[in-house]
């Protein structure tokens, strides 16, 4: 990898901290960028130094690690490192990279590592991991990110629709899907839509003001607003 990892590792105990940064000491592409012992640390330090990898411990003093995840505006990739099993799915919902059980086995931090990607065209920041975590009735489903067409809002739920014509309901509201998806694979249409830009088969005008947006997987165009029509325009090149 020519660009390093550029990575803070957030943990309340500095022995925890001195095994992981050994541990990582043998990955060359991983440059520690600064080390923290709470969230309010650590927030200080994202905000300052802009990391593209956080290893985060979950239960940390005064807050936890879901709750610098919620104070942070552009999010890095997440690798949760913890003692305990049972935040798992709730990790997985947030879009983590992985979840690191310690003690950390140096196999399994390489795997850890190997989903963690830069983008050539913006080397400070890191795209997604490839899966999308989906908390549904039956459990916790991970699923490509490349099988969603498009997102639809309802109320604080939302339907998820694939390219295989299927579809599934579950509690996420649009808010936090248009912070933890990737910047610019996905159009936000409005107040209730997400649709991804490579899902998109056709757009043709039916008036003035409306098109009708034709996706991946559906027979069924989605009617859309003028100013919608010209984004997806705009993104596609036509």
């Amino acid at each position: 990898m020519s660009a390093s990892i550029r990575t803070l590792l957030v943990d309340d105990e500095p022995p925890a901290r001195e095994r992981l940064a050994a541990l990582l000491a043998v990955h060359p592409q991983v440059e520690i960028v600064g080390e923290a012992g709470d969230v309010e640390t650590a927030r200080e330090i994202c905000t300052r130094v802009r990391p593209d990898l956080l290893f985060l411990d979950i239960q940390l003093p005064r807050a936890s690690g879901f709750d610098l995840i919620g104070m942070l505006g552009e999010l890095p990739a997440v690798i949760f490192v913890t003692a305990y099993d049972r935040y798992a799915i709730r990790a997985f919902e947030v879009n983590a990279l992985d979840y690191l059980l310690k003690p950390i086995h140096p196999a399994r931090l390489a795997a850890a590592l190997s989903r963690v990607t830069i983008s050539p065209e913006d080397p400070g920041g890191l795209r997604d991991n490839g899966k999308v975590a989906l908390q549904e009735d039956g459990g916790l489903r991970l699923v490509p990110l490349a099988s969603i067409t498009h997102i639809e809002a309802q109320d604080n739920y939302t339907r998820v629709h694939f390219t295989d014509g299927s579809s599934t309901f579950i509690r996420r509201p649009l808010a936090d899907w248009r912070k933890q998806l990737p910047k610019g694979r996905f159009l936000r249409l409005g107040r209730s839509l997400l649709v991804q830009v490579d899902a998109v088969q056709s757009i043709k005008m039916q008036s003035r003001d409306s098109s009708l947006l034709t996706l991946d997987g559906s027979t069924t165009p989605i009617q859309i607003g003028r100013r919608a029509g010209l984004l997806v325009r705009r993104a596609i090149g036509k």
